[in-house]
């Protein structure tokens, strides 16, 4: 069969994609390929939901200021026949914490955040003291607040696209990418697990941590490896004031959940590859005394449940791809590696890849310097401080 768009990968991002494309009315047939329809093995519903604006690019400033406009309404806009698609849009901030001993590049990612619309305040340590007074700032030099970012549900956001994309027409199909062929110029073709070859104009790889292994099919270099890494479930007896998203330089990541709160640290010794198990004693060695340190009242909590997922890391700067595969087959599009930013930047990437494909060019937000030129070459383009 032939078809005017054929999307691989069908979680968060190729779902944000496909209901851009299917909402313009520009495009004709779209098909998405998803071989987990379940997403019992997709990185989003494992993930901690965040959606900030707090970034040293401001291409990643614009995509974070997209998805939290455009999740703060999505109960409304993604709604379908009267019934809303919520996903528990909670409004309660970032707080990025300067703990590494030197806050220079955080008061940089500041004046860039703000210049770029962020209405974000820099607060230093006794302001600290004041605001969150169960948190020990003692290490903190600085911290940097957005009081409206925010976190959400992010398998009903990813559920929402998928429900919109389909109500819009597009096509999802449970099958597999096994052979990916092209004639130099251009791609023409996949093969399937099931054995059909379908045949398109234009190709999206929005395959999240398999992005990179699918794109060597078609001899196409993409740095996009699995990074396995471990969140955590955890519940405080302690009284606590209502707390923001907590980032530390020192990589101490965690926000409070219902009635407890989840988080951690990432493992960094941890090679690439995919891994489902998990360290039983990482939590209890590294995140409880990083917790405990941080905020006191985390020395006495309970551990509800660890699990496993895979950040879609992008090896050569840790930024997300997002554009055309210029210089190679110029029909295929690519809008992965967020390298743990997919949630809060998929609203974004869905709206400007959209533009890209459709109209030559981008209209809403210019994230050019995220595209594959930068891969192709060697110039990397990272974030600098937290990421």
């Amino acid at each position: 069969m032939s078809i005017d768009i054929l999307i691989i990968g069908g979680g968060l991002i190729g779902s944000s994609v496909a209901y851009h494309l299917a909402k313009s009315g520009k495009a004709s047939e779209i098909v998405v390929l998803e071989p987990d329809p379940t997403y019992e093995f997709a990185t989003t519903p494992k993930g901690s939901g965040g959606v900030r604006r707090l970034f040293s690019r401001p291409e990643n400033v614009a995509l974070g200021s997209y998805g939290l406009e455009f999740y703060s309404t999505f109960k409304e806009t993604m709604a379908i026949d009267g019934e809303p698609a919520d996903i528990s849009f909670k409004p309660q901030g970032y707080l990025f914490l300067s703990d590494g001993g030197d806050s220079s590049q955080m008061r940089s990612n500041y004046e860039t955040q703000t210049a770029n619309g962020v209405g974000a305040e820099l607060l230093e340590q006794g302001d600290l003291k004041k605001r969150f007074p169960s948190v020990n700032f003692d290490d903190v030099e600085i911290g940097v607040l957005t009081p409206d970012d925010a976190w959400i549900d992010p398998h009903a956001a990813m559920m929402g696209f998928r429900r919109m994309a389909r109500h819009l027409g597009v096509e999802y199909r449970k099958d597999r990418v096994v052979d990916w062929q092209g004639d130099g110029a251009a791609a023409r073709h996949v093969t399937l697990e099931s054995g059909q070859t379908i045949s398109a104009n234009t190709f999206v790889l929005a395959a999240g941590a398999w992005s990179g292994e699918i794109a060597a099919m078609l001899d196409w270099d993409v740095p996009i490896r699995p990074m396995s890494r471990q969140t955590h479930y955890f519940l405080c007896m302690a009284e606590i004031e209502p707390l923001p998203f907590l980032k530390s330089e020192t990589d101490l990541a965690f926000r409070p959940e219902g009635a407890g709160f989840t988080g951690g640290k990432p493992d960094w010794s941890v090679g690439p590859g995919f891994n489902w198990n998990y360290a039983p004693d990482w939590f209890e060695n590294e995140v409880w005394p990083a917790l405990a340190h941080r905020v006191p009242a985390l020395e006495e909590i309970r551990l509800e449940r660890t699990w496993a997922c895979h950040y879609e890391r992008n090896e050569l700067d840790k930024n997300a791809i997002i554009g055309r595969w210029d210089g190679g087959m110029e029909n295929v599009y690519i809008a992965s590696g967020f390298s743990g930013h997919g949630i809060m930047q998929a609203p974004g990437a869905g709206c400007a890849l959209s533009e890209l494909i459709l109209d030559g060019a981008y209209s809403t937000m210019d994230v050019t310097r995220l595209g594959y030129d930068r891969v192709a070459n060697n110039e990397p383009y990272p974030e600098l401080g937290i990421v």
